[in-house]
Parts: C-alpha cells; structure tokens; sequence
C-alpha cells in the first residue's frame, strides 16, 4: 500500500466527517408519508437509532482529521474535544427553526435531542479512552471513561444510548486504526 501524506489523509477524514455529520440532518429533514416511515424523532426507529451512531463517529473522525491536517497525530488529551463536537452538533441537529418564519427568535428543541447528545457523547468518549489506553495517558483514559459514564447516566434510554454509542465510536476508532495507524495503534 502507498504512503499517503498525513495531510492528504487528514482532508480525506475532514470529508468523511463532513459525510457522517450531513447524514443525521438529511435523515431529519426527510418528509414522511403518513406513519409508514420512522423518523429521527422516534429514537427506538431504526432510523432514530443512527443519528447518535452518526455523530459520535462523526466527532471522532473530525477531531482526528484536524490533527492530520496539521501534520501530526492526535494527542490522547486533544481527543477529549470529540465529546465538545458531538453535543454541540447533537443540540445543532435538535434545534428546530421554524420555516415560515426565520426572523422569529423562537427556537423549539426536539424531544430526542437528549438521547442524541446523551449517544453521540458516549460514542465520542471512546477516543480518549482508546487513546489513554494504548498511549499510557491516564488522564485522557480517566475522563474518558468520566464522560461516557455521564452519557449513559444522562441518556433517556441508557441502554440504547450505550450500544448505538458505542457502535458509531467504536466503527470510527476502528477506521481510524486502519487509515491512520501512526495515531491509533499502540
């Protein structure tokens, strides 16, 4: 396999965590037909179930291919920023401003922005905890595994909230530990 340059692969991750953030906002803005279709609303929806998954690995991916970008691999303590990028783009996902009028300062927050945020964050804490791990930083490690706990403590389904969670963050570390291997392998 050729050696790719780390900041071409650092664009290339940029892209594909552009890909997984996009994908949670086109599920949400996807018109239903009756009730024949879930919806992001629903969180026990299968389709409600991949907004969570989306972020966190979008999160990880992003925070990753930032570090790329610049040339160097992601500091197990700069991975804490994956959760900070999952809430703010799980509260992003759940603020509905309404259409008709736009200069109206009333936001209305869905009811699944809990699940989403509470998700996204304990799928984005496994950076720190993946990192802390194979890098022997015991802080990143300890406040990683302090923020899942908070996600699945926080979430309105902790059952749910961890798996779809840890199914995103975990396909997103698995990536990375197959594209960039200089950064996620011990």
């Amino acid at each position: 396999m050729a050696s790719v340059s780390r900041r071409a692969l650092g664009v290339a991750l940029l892209a594909i965590a552009g890909l997984l953030f996009t994908q949670p906002f086109v599920l949400r803005s996807t018109p239903t037909i009756g009730d024949e279709l879930p919806t992001i609303a629903d969180p026990g929806s299968p389709v409600g179930l991949l907004a969570p998954a989306l972020v966190a690995a979008g999160a990880v991916v992003l925070v990753s291919g930032v570090a790329a970008t610049r040339g160097r691999p992601l500091a197990p303590r700069w991975s804490l920023a994956a959760p900070a990028v999952s809430v703010a783009v799980g509260v992003a996902l759940g603020v509905d401003a309404p259409a008709a009028v736009v200069s109206d300062p009333a936001l209305a927050v869905s009811g699944t922005t809990t699940f989403v945020v509470a998700g996204s964050v304990v799928g984005a804490s496994l950076a720190p905890v993946t990192l802390g791990a194979t890098k022997g930083d015991t802080v990143a490690l300890l406040a990683g595994v302090v923020l899942l706990l908070a996600g699945v403590f926080a979430a309105p389904m902790p059952a749910l909230a961890l798996v779809v969670g840890l199914g995103g963050g975990g396909a997103a570390v698995g990536l990375l530990w197959a594209l960039d291997a200089e950064t996620w392998r011990p």
